[in-house]
């Protein structure tokens, strides 16, 4: 098996993984990776998602282009194959993309998502730019992104690489690195980057949170003796 397969292997099977990752909501994941020592996983606040409903969780593909202001066809030609490799994977994925601080063009549309979830993608996030989010909203098909634009990538951006480390802007940190095979979990306050290696702790760990709270607030309902709940749950 290759190391990039094998990137994507967890103790927890994917789709078991992305479910339970579905139920909770970023503040708790956050809290989980902040008492693990890993304060700096939250990308950019500029980074939205298109819907404020949605949701996202799920294994990074990772991708990196760049500006392509020369018209590089051999850049443009490479897609077909970043597509094939994703769908060979086998698996849901998210397609991440660094976008080497570019913010003139659309670097995800309507055509990356037909090809991206024929290829096994279940949403998306663009340290940059997206358009035909009409498309994108009516096919349900969940993207975070800096901004919207209509203006078209074609030889003006091109991919380079796939399936390497990239570097997305972070919330408090310049720089979130992000690996093949690394958690992506995003909601409306943000998105985050769970590295794979503790993908299933930072799960665990979050679930007992949002149990305890969901307790707690049952309990504040009903009692007479909010300190008590308080005391008795310490820090919510």
């Amino acid at each position: 098996m290759s190391a990039i397969k094998q990137n994507y292997e967890y103790r927890i099977p994917v789709e078991d993984l992305i479910r339970r990752y579905r139920a909770l909501y970023s503040g708790a994941v956050y809290d989980a990776l902040d008492e693990l020592g890993l304060p700096h996983q939250a990308l950019a606040v500029e980074v939205k998602p298109i819907r404020q409903d949605m949701v996202l969780a799920g294994p990074a593909f990772t991708i990196k282009g760049v500006s392509d202001s020369v018209g590089d066809e051999e850049l443009r030609n490479r897609r077909i194959h970043l597509f094939n490799d994703m769908r060979a994977l086998g698996c849901p994925v998210v397609d991440i993309r660094d976008v080497s601080f570019d913010d003139q063009v659309a670097h995800y549309g309507e055509m990356n998502a037909v090809l991206g979830r024929a290829s096994g993608a279940i949403g998306a996030v663009i340290d940059g730019g997206c358009r035909d989010t009409g498309f994108l909203l009516r096919q349900d098909f969940p993207v975070w992104c800096r901004y919207q634009t209509p203006v078209e990538a074609f030889k003006r951006w091109s991919y380079t690489s796939w399936q390497k480390p990239i570097g997305l802007r972070g919330a408090i940190s310049s720089v979130v690195t992000v690996y093949p095979g690394d958690f992506v979990f995003a909601d409306l306050d943000g998105v985050l980057i769970i590295p794979r290696a503790l993908v299933e702790e930072v799960l665990e760990k979050t679930e007992k949170v949002v149990h305890q709270e969901n307790q707690a607030r049952a309990e504040f309902t009903t009692t007479d003796d909010i300190v008590a709940v308080y005391r008795k749950y310490g820090r919510l």
